[in-house]
């Protein structure tokens, strides 16, 4: 395990704040889940939590592997796919491990899709304040409010 050279205290309410070049290096933004297991008695990792759900329907039933993404049975058809389409593109199927650890534009295209899902909420919700778009779209407010400036809202 590399060692940082960074330390963190834990704060009264048992929170520690994970150092911005990490989250940086690590394309961790505000909002995102992070996973936290035991590996021995004395590490404790954390990394970023990557769902397994569908990326169009969020369904979390017969689930593929396709193109960096994870798409359902029902999505696929909706595109004209089938699973034989898939193992012929993915010869190696990837886990959800190296999903996880994946390349800097998977934090792009995941900014860029949640900033379309909130110009959407609000579009529908225009008198909806930043807790109810929170709700609706299952983030943070920090996440809402951090997308809402890069929409220029």
């Amino acid at each position: 395990m590399k060692d940082t050279g960074m330390i963190r205290s834990l704060d009264s309410l048992g929170r520690i704040v994970v150092p911005v070049e990490i989250r940086m290096t690590r394309n961790i933004d505000i909002g995102d889940p992070i996973e936290f297991f035991v590996l021995n008695d004395n590490v404790i990792v954390l990394r970023k939590y990557t769902s397994t759900e569908c990326t169009f329907c969020r369904s979390m039933d017969n689930v593929s592997y396709y193109k960096d993404q994870f798409i359902c049975s029902q999505c696929l058809s909706e595109l004209g796919l089938s699973k034989h389409d898939l193992e012929d593109s993915t010869p190696h199927g990837p886990t959800v491990e190296q999903h996880s650890f994946d390349a800097n534009n998977k934090k792009r295209v995941r900014t860029e899709e949640m900033k379309l899902r909130l110009k959407q909420a609000i579009q529908e919700h225009p008198h909806a304040n930043q807790k109810e778009l929170a709700e609706k779209l299952g983030i943070s407010q920090a996440r809402v409010s951090q997308l809402k400036r890069r929409l220029n809202v």
